[in-house]
């Protein structure tokens, strides 16, 4: 059983991947969805067999798992309205209200230096609908090589000190004779996508 996040990312692109990787291999994979902190707890104490995918500060605490390939590189961005002053120092201003696109454990670890007041929601067509009508004026989104950018007209956007972070397929230790072959495969796969795959619209 692997662990995984609810980004689009990983249930349009990174799952249906592995899901190919360990059948050539000959496994069937089954997926629980659980945010960062229980996940890495489980994988710490081996009750899964791996992690689809999370990022370098998170996967810094594990004793007990390998990274077994870097998936994807992400950086966090900064949308704000047209009509307002889009920079990284709004992350400073106590005045700013951000929204955060998760709620999960690791946004909240990656945006703790932020001063601004954030808003976290997980529901993905909920905060698109709600910057593109006017009603949230700065948004935190995640960025990478498979994940398309937003395609909002309404927007400006700016680079955030947040990052860059790996994105890293794991497994616990008592599946490390796996890790080369699953490395390998993964890697093959990783280098054939070349556009983003990812358009969470």
């Amino acid at each position: 059983m692997f662990t995984h996040s609810n980004h689009p990312l990983v249930n349009n692109v990174l799952k249906p991947m592995l899901e190919e990787v360990y059948a050539e291999l000959g496994y069937t994979l089954v997926f629980q969805e659980a945010e960062g902190a229980r996940a890495l707890k489980l994988l710490n104490d081996g009750l899964v067999d791996g992690d689809v995918g999370r990022l370098e500060p998170i996967t810094r605490s594990l004793k007990n798992a390998l990274s077994v390939a870097q998936l994807d590189t992400i950086n966090v961005v900064l949308y704000c309205r047209l009509d307002i002053y889009c920079d990284q120092s709004v992350l400073q201003d106590t005045m700013s209200r951000i929204l955060v696109q998760t709620q999960d454990a690791t946004l909240k670890l990656l945006t703790r230096e932020i001063v601004a007041k954030l808003y976290f929601n997980n529901d993905w067509q909920s905060i698109l609908t709600m910057f593109d009508a006017g009603k949230v004026d700065y948004l935190l989104w995640i960025e990478s090589h498979l994940i398309a950018p937003l395609t909002l007209k309404n927007i400006n956007k700016t680079a955030t000190p947040i990052g860059p972070f790996a994105l890293s397929h794991l497994l616990h230790v008592k599946h490390k004779a796996l890790a080369e072959a699953v490395s390998d495969k993964i890697n093959k796969r990783l280098i054939t996508l070349n556009q983003p795959l990812a358009n969470q619209l």
